[in-house]
C-alpha cells in the first residue's frame, strides 16, 4: 500500500529570475602553439558580465579534446601536464591546477553582482619537468562557464 503525504504552507510565493552570463570576446583567447618545457602563454582578459536579473554564481570547465594525430591518450597526458592559471582583477585566483583538472571551478563558484563584471585573465603553461612526453601533441580547448543564482548547498 502507497503513503502519500501532502502539507500546505500559506503565505508563501513563487517567483522567477533570469540568471545569465555573457562572456567577452567570443573568439579564441589564445592559441599557444609549440609549447615547449618551462614555457607560459598569457591571453587578454575576458568579461564575465552578469546580464541577469540576480546575483549569481559561476563555474568554469574545461572541455578538451585531441586534435589529430594526437590521440586521446596522448591528448589527457598533455592534459595532465598542462598548467592554467586563472585570475580574477583585482588579484584574485580562482583556479590554478592542471588543464584536467579544471571542472567546477572555483568549487564554491564566484560570485557576480548583477550588473556587474568580472575581468579574468588566463595562463597557460607547461612544466618544466615535463620532458619529451608532451613534445608534438595536441588537444582543443574549450572554457565552459555555467551559472546559478544561489550558493551551493
Amino acid at each position: 500500500m502507497a503513503l502519500t503525504a501532502s502539507a500546505t504552507v500559506t503565505g508563501s510565493t513563487a517567483g522567477t529570475a533570469d540568471v545569465a552570463l555573457t562572456l567577452s570576446p567570443t573568439t579564441a583567447l589564445f592559441s599557444p602553439a609549440n609549447l615547449v618545457p618551462g614555457q607560459a602563454v598569457g591571453s587578454p582578459q575576458l568579461q564575465v558580465s552578469n546580464t541577469g536579473t540576480v546575483d549569481e554564481y559561476y563555474f568554469i570547465f574545461a572541455d578538451w579534446k585531441e586534435v589529430s594525430p594526437t590521440t586521446p591518450r596522448e591528448a589527457q597526458l598533455l592534459a595532465d601536464r598542462l598548467n592554467i592559471y586563472i585570475e580574477a582583477s583585482p588579484a584574485t585566483v580562482l583556479y590554478n591546477g592542471t588543464l584536467s583538472g579544471l571542472y567546477n571551478q572555483p568549487s564554491s563558484g564566484r560570485l557576480l553582482v548583477s550588473p556587474y563584471d568580472d575581468l579574468l585573465t588566463f595562463v597557460v603553461s607547461l612544466p618544466s619537468n615535463t620532458g619529451t612526453i608532451a613534445q608534438n601533441l595536441d588537444l582543443s580547448v574549450d572554457l565552459v562557464f555555467t551559472a546559478q543564482a544561489s550558493p551551493l548547498a
